[in-house]
């Protein structure tokens, strides 16, 4: 299920799980529902206020304009169509400013927001955090669910067929930096994120390793060395 209270900070991988604690208290979240996926799987990733490509993130397909939302008739695929869609190397500038215009289209229909998230004079708050309040505002959430981003495709098991193996190579690369992490896996054997081993000691949100973790993203995921 899609986390509406979150977003990654660019350069964290958006389709694992890894660290998802303190990842997403600190902004560099390793989660979002790929797909719609549990703990590991954000489908447009999170924000740093819990919660990357080199451009504003692009329409999965052409369709309804910019803002305008789809008809009530629209079907399930319509709609995913419209979702907005981040490339690997989005900036955080990029993806505050797409998970922003999802959050205001919340807002301005009535979900509750967490204003105590706000950090900064003007920042859009995100909704409130409560699976009452969501299955409360359910009609108001799909009305919206046009503007939630979507993950790179590359980080999503549905729209990458080599997932699991740029998966395994993400984790391997971070524990070749000297970070104590492992997979995790679905009750299917698929990936379904990373996460601390019990004597790692550091803190996710440090500069150091914020530079490690896109970097094994962009090695893992973006291919290269790949033939």
């Amino acid at each position: 299920m899609d986390n509406e209270t979150d977003r990654p900070r660019a350069g964290s991988p958006r389709n694992t799980a890894l660290l998802s604690a303190v990842l997403l208290a600190a902004g560099l979240a390793l989660t979002a529902c790929a797909g719609g996926g549990g703990a590991g799987g954000n489908e447009g990733g999170q924000k740093s206020s819990d919660s990357g490509v080199a451009s504003l993130a692009t329409p999965s397909s052409g369709g309804a304009k910019a803002g305008a939302a789809p008809s009530a008739q629209s079907s399930a695929a319509a709609v995913e169509a419209e979702r907005p869609v981040l490339r690997l190397d989005s900036t955080q500038e990029e993806i505050d400013r797409l998970w922003d215009g999802y959050w205001a289209c919340l807002q301005d229909r009535g979900v509750p927001m967490n204003t105590g998230r706000v950090e900064r004079p003007g920042e859009q708050a995100p909704p409130v955090d409560d699976a009452k309040v969501t299955a409360q505002y359910k009609k108001q959430y799909a009305a919206c669910l046009y503007r939630m981003p979507l993950q790179p495709v590359e980080e999503r098991p549905e729209t990458n067929p080599h997932y699991a193996d740029d998966h395994r190579a993400y984790a391997g690369c971070l524990k070749s930096k000297g970070l104590k992490v492992h997979e995790v896996f679905g009750p299917d054997g698929s990936p379904d994120g990373l996460t601390y081993d019990e004597d790692f000691t550091g803190s996710g949100d440090s500069p150091a390793f914020r530079k490690i973790d896109n970097d094994c993203r962009l090695e893992a995921f973006g291919g290269k060395g790949k033939n």
